[in-house]
């Protein structure tokens, strides 16, 4: 018994120094994957230089990665801006498997100086501070509108999103987790008015699935496809007037079946489900390309068509047509 016992001891201080010996490793093999990446950001390079500008804007501006522009901002923030969205873009392709467009290095970069990869759930946890901070100095969730219009706007629409969710409309910005921190501070779900009544608004029509369908499927009868989109810039500008008053709402409601696609193609919550899928596909919807697809086009701008066209004609004994071998050289 003695002899098993010692046995059992030596194995367990081996067991002990390889789990050890393991660890040192695996904290080495970090550490000279972080210092290959940190040489990375050091070289030269467009997207290294749009980093580097990053970094700037961030020292200047309180800590913020957003890079928010308007249409009066100089040209290099409106820049600057595009790619951070790009860069953003890139990330969600990158989880979907889609690795080509944004590498490991960039990733690590981006997320040691606190970039913003999930928009939503940011600006969510600025909100929730926000809603803390008053609820703590007034003690309720009557917010002022004049005084307090961003924090308003949110509580107006957190409530239409849980009206929405108690009518069984899947309302993918307020999840089971966020609805538990707002009942964590004995949140008011339904707003008062100020004669004293509960204020209540009915549902937008825009998002409710068994009308909308019928009047697409109306919309596919009368003009043979489904490019809502196209008509409705024409709406807009006046150029032409729906046939059917109810046609206008149909652009926010073919988005709203696109995104809820999306989900449904993740394995998220939707609003639609395989059955519903399948018929608005036998409709003639078309739906958006999943974002682990590779992005590729064979689209050529005409005024790099010409120079190469030129180049390739220029280089001794290429008689062979320019189509042909265009795609093969810059793709």
């Amino acid at each position: 018994l003695n002899q098993a016992q010692g046995n059992f001891d030596q194995v367990e201080l081996q067991y002990i120094a390889a789990k050890n010996a393991r660890d040192l490793a695996a904290e080495r093999h970090r550490r000279s994957k972080e210092e290959f990446m940190e040489r990375q950001l050091c070289r030269p390079g467009r997207w290294n230089d749009n980093y580097r500008k990053l970094l700037k804007w961030k020292e200047e501006h309180d800590g913020d990665t957003m890079v928010t522009c308007t249409k009066d901002s100089p040209e290099d923030v409106k820049k600057l801006n595009t790619w951070v969205l790009r860069n953003r873009c890139y990330y969600r392709y990158y989880n979907n498997g889609d690795k080509r467009h944004i590498k490991e290095y960039q990733i690590y970069g981006l997320t040691k100086i606190g970039f913003v990869w999930d928009v939503s759930e940011h600006l969510w946890n600025q909100n929730m501070e926000l809603l803390l901070k008053y609820y703590t100095e007034f003690g309720d969730f009557q917010v002022p509108k004049e005084e307090h219009g961003k924090l308003w706007r949110f509580i107006a629409k957190v409530r239409t999103a849980y009206r929405r969710k108690q009518d069984g409309q899947v309302q993918q910005e307020l999840n089971e987790d966020r609805i538990a921190q707002l009942n964590k501070l004995n949140f008011e779900w339904v707003g008062k008015h100020p004669s004293g009544r509960n204020k209540t608004k009915p549902t937008s029509d825009s998002v409710r699935y068994e009308p909308m369908v019928k009047v697409l499927a109306e919309f596919k009868e009368e003009h043979g496809h489904l490019k809502v989109h196209s008509l409705a810039n024409d709406w807009k500008r006046k150029k032409a007037k729906p046939s059917k008053a109810e046609y206008r709402a149909l652009p926010k409601f073919v988005s709203f079946l696109r995104n809820q696609h999306d989900l449904w193609r993740e394995g998220k919550p939707s609003s639609l489900d395989d059955e519903k899928v399948r018929d608005l596909t036998e409709l003639g919807l078309e739906w958006k390309k999943p974002a682990s697809e590779p992005r590729t086009t064979n689209r050529i701008n005409p005024k790099r068509r010409k120079v190469v066209e030129k180049t390739i004609h220029a280089l001794p004994g290429n008689d062979v047509k320019f189509e042909m071998h265009v795609p093969k050289l810059l793709f």
